[in-house]
């Protein structure tokens, strides 16, 4: 990664976009064992996106302990981002990655707020909100993942449940450097995927929300995660739908993501 790559994302990642243009993250998960396996996949990474394609700007997330080590080997218009944060700046929090941390390793975004933290670890609204704005304090662009149950969804509490979500973690805060991603519960890691209609209801739903919110700020970036792949990517962009896509376990195999990368770069069009 070239010394200026830090500097141009924590000044333009989130500013006005081009027309068309379309952000991919790549979610790694706990997907890589151990920090080795980690580099061999970002170099994979490297090498599938050699050149990035114009009209795309690409970050990788990896597990915290393979930051330092994947920072040097990501090629040009690569970014790195975490997958999560503490909400302090620093102190007696056992276990915690705090936003000096990672902006010192290089990141540029921090993805906050996504279904498995707040499933399995228990993350609330308040905490969300919190981490947003220890990201804010720090330069670090946040991805707020926002997103609905099966449970909630079939009760027909879509809306309300986003609306919720966007609120908790905006209301009093002067705008700042945001993306969202509308990842509904049901499709994270089942291989089910929301349809492309169900991706644009719950985009204007965020889209509405964020506006009502923070009426001065230009277009938020909302990307759609949950089970985005090859095959139905380009769905989910139609008609300028998602200004791009949060990817999961498709992101742990390089060649299908740079697919994803050059799909977004190309206007969406699967043939590319």
């Amino acid at each position: 990664m070239t010394s200026s790559s830090a500097e141009y994302t924590r000044a333009e990642l989130w500013s006005a976009r081009p027309a068309g243009e379309r952000m991919i993250i790549g979610n790694w998960k706990a997907g890589c064992r151990t920090a080795s396996e980690s580099v061999d996949l970002s170099r994979s990474v490297t090498a599938a996106l050699s050149p990035v394609p114009a009209g795309v700007r690409v970050v990788v997330c990896p597990a915290f302990t393979a930051l330092g080590a994947v920072r040097t080997l990501l090629g040009d218009g690569i970014l790195l981002g975490a997958q999560d944060l503490f909400w302090e700046d620093q102190g007696a929090y056992t276990g915690a990655i705090t936003g000096p941390m990672l902006t010192d390793l290089g990141c540029v975004c921090a993805l906050v707020g996504h279904s498995e933290r707040r499933r399995l670890f228990g993350e609330t609204d308040d905490v969300v909100a919190r981490k947003l704005r220890a990201c804010w304090r720090h330069g670090l662009m946040p991805v707020l993942c926002v997103g609905e149950s099966l449970a909630q969804r079939e009760a027909g509490a879509t809306a309300s449940v986003l609306q919720a979500q966007v609120r908790s973690g905006l209301s009093g805060c002067a705008p700042g450097p945001l993306a969202i991603a509308y990842e509904p519960i049901w499709a994270i890691g089942t291989g089910r995927a929301a349809t492309p209609r169900d991706c644009a209801d719950g985009l204007a739903v965020i889209r509405a929300c964020v506006a009502e919110i923070w009426p001065s700020l230009s277009p938020v970036p909302c990307l759609y995660g949950g089970s985005v792949t090859t095959e139905n990517c380009a769905g989910f962009w139609g008609a300028g739908t998602a200004d791009g896509a949060l990817v999961g376990g498709v992101s742990l195999k390089a060649g299908e993501f740079a697919t994803i990368c050059r799909i977004a770069a190309d206007g969406g069009r699967a043939d590319s």
